[in-house]
């Protein structure tokens, strides 16, 4: 087990050796975009959310939340006017 340790660890390090950035704008544009969705997505959905509003609050939940879990994303108004 430990050899194909070492071997995925040589791997890896092949692997990053040859990587090359990718700075082209609208690839940069389009990571940035997915990474704000999945905040939006897995904020939305954190199963753990209920469990630390009985805990910490709704405010403390909330920064915590969208403050630092998720921070690219943006909490849903609650009790909005219809």
């Amino acid at each position: 087990m430990l050899e194909a340790f070492k071997d995925y660890l040589h791997l890896y390090w092949e692997m990053m050796a040859a990587a090359t950035p990718n700075t082209d704008p609208s690839a940069m544009a389009r990571i940035a975009q997915a990474q704000r969705d999945y905040d939006q997505y897995s904020a939305e959905r954190d199963p753990a959310s209920g469990l630390f509003s009985s805990y910490f609050g709704h405010e403390w939940t909330e920064k915590f939340l969208y403050g630092f879990l998720f921070e690219d994303a943006a909490p849903l108004a609650v009790g909005a006017a219809k």
